[in-house]
């Protein structure tokens, strides 16, 4: 751009928290060249900007913080903290584990402690395959809980392996277990940690943020290997003083993970927090904010751990086999229900039906159901349960909510065919609200089965 004077120059910036440059042309050397605007910056004050600007690329995603999710940093903070206490912790309990293999005894063998080593790592091996078998569904769909869950078997391994060597057992039972529990934390941990960092990557930058997070934690357990060689010959000669570190690094570990996790705010809906949702939904009106709702997530307990949870002790599965679904409702005539299903929802992309006298409901997909079809599905799902309990046990529920024609005798299927008829007529309404709260509703995380009628 030419200024007043006629002057040819630009500015320029890398990245949007970076300083700005500002080139001008020069006529004799016919070259643009940099001029400093700001003469109270001095020479200290640009070493330390050229400093955090290289400490920034090193060690964080290109282009943040526009590039990540506005979480990132908090949870990287707390991430950080965890990281260093558990390689500490980590430490204390290797000693533990090389006394325990007989490192240091006379009539210790290598091929003793190889074999012992190779039994370990077997366990292991073994373990991963079954843990991603029974929950690999699940790690996507809750990857906060499993993310503690991890946290949790990876400290039990640490405390496990220290007390190895004075446990009334052999050690090799006690080392196998650890690897087990071990393995545990490699599956969950590294599974929950790939969609943690799906979700902070907001550029298609997933493997730069992943990188960026390898280079952290690497830092962190490098600051951690000098203080456990400096501390460790101090605090191992004193059996109290190593367990008082220990159970400190234990705590904060656990802390600072719990922390870190709850920092994070997903768009995505998976089970607790569209229940979360869902409840206040009909009972003020409101869909809750991003925020809110991550806050309100429960972490240690609830809908994450147990199988098809639904409130008021009912129980939905989502996606299952319609002949499981139908054997499960013993008291109803089969071919009536499945009948009645077929007439009910005979325009629509899932099935719902169930027994309301014993609290299970179950959802049937058929092919080609989308995000916002499973949405309703599950809002229809909750709204039967809410009018169940209204009709059955007198629980409070606003007339908008409440369906026409229903009393305590309807029967189940012509009640499920009434709230499906008052369902589809305020589903858009709260769509329309998920949307303007931010929430993602094209990608549902709600661990549903793989089954599809035909």
């Amino acid at each position: 751009m030419k200024t007043n004077d006629g002057l040819l120059l630009y500015q320029e910036r890398k990245g949007s928290s970076a300083c700005q440059m500002t080139y001008i042309y020069q006529e004799r050397t016919s070259a643009f060249i940099l001029i400093t605007d700001d003469k109270k910056r001095n020479k200290a004050a640009s070493v330390k900007d050229h400093a955090s600007r290289w400490l920034q690329d090193v060690f964080l995603p290109q282009g943040y913080p526009k590039s990540v999710s506005p979480d990132y940093l908090h949870y990287q903070m707390w991430d950080t903290a965890q990281a260093y206490c558990s390689s500490i912790a980590g430490a204390l309990s290797l000693q533990a584990t090389l006394i325990g293999l007989g490192v240091g005894e006379g009539t210790a063998t290598p091929l003793a402690a190889t074999l012992t080593w190779l039994m370990k790592d077997g366990s292991g091996m073994v373990a991963s395959i079954a843990f991603a078998y029974w929950r690999g569904s699940q790690l996507d769909c809750n990857s906060k809980q499993w993310r503690l869950f991890a946290d949790v078997a990876n400290d039990s391994s640490h405390l496990l392996r220290l007390l190895g060597p004075v446990l009334p057992i052999p050690f090799l039972s006690v080392i196998c277990i650890s690897a087990v529990m071990s393995s545990l934390v490699g599956v969950a941990g590294g599974a929950t940690r790939a969609a943690l960092t799906l979700h902070q990557a907001r550029r298609d930058n997933m493997a730069d943020v992943s990188a960026k997070d390898g280079s952290q934690e690497t830092l962190v357990n490098l600051a951690a290997l000098f203080t456990s060689l400096t501390v460790l010959p101090i605090i191992t000669s004193s059996f109290l003083l190593t367990w008082i570190i220990f159970l400190m690094c234990v705590v904060l570990h656990l802390l600072a993970n719990y922390q870190a996790v709850r920092a994070v705010k997903m768009e995505s809906l998976n089970r607790p927090r569209l229940l979360y949702i869902l409840d206040k939904w009909f009972s003020t009106a409101t869909v809750p904010g991003v925020e809110e709702t991550n806050l309100s997530e429960p972490l240690l307990f609830g809908a994450a751990f147990i199988p098809n949870y639904f409130p008021h002790g009912f129980r939905t599965s989502l996606g299952c086999s319609l002949q499981w679904a139908l054997d499960s409702c013993k008291e109803a005539d089969v071919k009536a229900l499945y009948s009645a299903t077929v007439a009910t929802f005979g325009q629509d992309n899932y099935m719902l039906c169930g027994s309301l006298k014993d609290k299970q409901l179950h959802i049937i997909y058929r092919p080609g159901i989308t995000a916002q079809e499973e949405l309703e599905a599950v809002l229809t799902a909750y709204l039967c349960v809410i009018n169940y309990i209204h009709f059955s046990e007198g629980a409070l529920l606003s007339g908008e909510y409440v369906a026409e024609g229903l009393s305590t005798t309807t029967p189940d299927s012509e009640f499920i065919a009434k709230v499906r008829h008052h369902a589809h007529k305020i589903f858009p309404t709260f769509l329309h609200n998920l949307q303007a709260k931010g929430w993602h509703i094209n990608r549902l995380l709600l661990a549903a089965d793989e089954w599809r009628v035909l």
